[in-house]
């Protein structure tokens, strides 16, 4: 007896469900690496909203390959209120605390008149800092 495609398909797919089922997936690491040497940031405490998570959140430190500085890394724990775009926002922001002393943010009011036209440019600005490249 030859199974037709259909038949097959769906008990890909029931199997694919099932595996998934049972595995959670697991919170990302996020990874920033800072100009600054591994023995400056141990014998300091980390600046900016890093510092705010840091109870619900496990940090670590690492020297980076080449001698480039510092990995920081970040992992939520299972049950953890603290969301991948907060953790990646406070990354951002510390990196540049570190680097720079300062944090630029957008200030002041807009340029342009809102507009249903660029309605899709302000929702990305306005979450722009959320998610993205570190």
């Amino acid at each position: 007896m030859i199974v037709g495609p259909l038949a097959a398909g769906a008990a890909a797919v029931a199997v694919a469900r099932r595996r998934g089922a049972s595995t959670p997936v697991p919170r990302r690491r996020h990874v920033v690496t800072v100009y600054k040497p591994l023995a400056e940031l141990e014998a300091t405490q980390l600046p900016g909203s890093l510092r705010e998570i840091a109870d619900r959140v496990e940090i670590g430190l690492a020297a980076a390959p080449g001698g480039r500085g510092t990995e920081i890394s970040v992992r939520v724990p299972d049950g953890s209120p603290v969301s991948d775009g907060e953790v990646r926002r406070a990354l951002r922001e510390t990196r540049s605390l570190i680097e720079a002393g300062d944090v630029l943010l957008l200030s002041g009011p807009a340029t342009t008149e809102p507009t249903l036209l660029n309605r899709p440019l302000q929702a990305a600005t306005q979450h722009g800092r959320e998610g993205g490249l570190l």
